[in-house]
């Protein structure tokens, strides 16, 4: 299964948890900024793994009801925690794929100031702590990239419509547009571990 296909699965039962009744394809396709093709490719992997009953809407079995509990549980911690009105964006791309360890780092890292990637100076080096990207293909590629939560990178380059930066020992070119909505904390050389370059 891929990763954006994962990510939809975990929106749907969210989302299902959060209405607390059986959804529709269109509320599903709306909610995921997803075509009726990736919604039903999820339904699908779904109905394959026992979490839901399809006819004309979802429905979740209680197993679905099970994850479904985790998966909002996760992202109503995470929106608790950044408050304000991009909250639920944050929490929506955070929940995905950190855990109860990684939600407690992250509160604790979070007490300092975060600011958008766009607006660090080039050597400047942060921890990624959050985005405002709700679209599950996007969120894949920027995780395929290295630029999850909790990774650690470093400001390359700085120009007018990208920025580069280095993760995971290689080279990322990310579009501003992109690199406003993902959130860091800044981190000083002396008590980073070197893991952005």
């Amino acid at each position: 299964m891929t990763n954006w296909l994962q990510i939809l699965i975990d929106d749907i039962l969210r989302l299902s948890k959060e209405k607390n009744k059986p959804v529709s394809i269109e509320e599903i396709m709306k909610d995921a900024n997803v075509n009726k093709i990736d919604a039903m490719d999820a339904i699908k992997e779904m109905k394959k793994e026992g979490l839901i009953k399809f006819k004309e809407e979802v429905q979740l079995t209680e197993k679905g009801k099970e994850k479904a509990n985790m998966v909002y549980e996760r992202h109503k911690a995470i929106e608790n925690f950044f408050g304000g009105k991009e909250a639920h964006e944050i929490a929506h791309s955070l929940e995905h794929f950190l855990d109860k360890k990684d939600i407690e780092e992250l509160k604790s890292m979070i007490k300092e100031e975060k600011e958008k990637i766009i607006d660090f100076e080039e050597g400047e080096k942060g921890i990624i702590v959050a985005s405002v990207i709700n679209e599950p293909k996007i969120i894949s590629r920027i995780i395929g990239i290295g630029l999850s939560p909790m990774s650690h990178f470093r400001v390359e380059k700085k120009r007018d419509d990208e920025i580069i930066i280095s993760a995971h020992k290689k080279l990322v070119v990310i579009d501003s547009s992109l690199a406003n909505k993902i959130y860091a904390i800044k981190v000083g050389n002396e008590s980073t571990i070197d893991r952005a370059t």
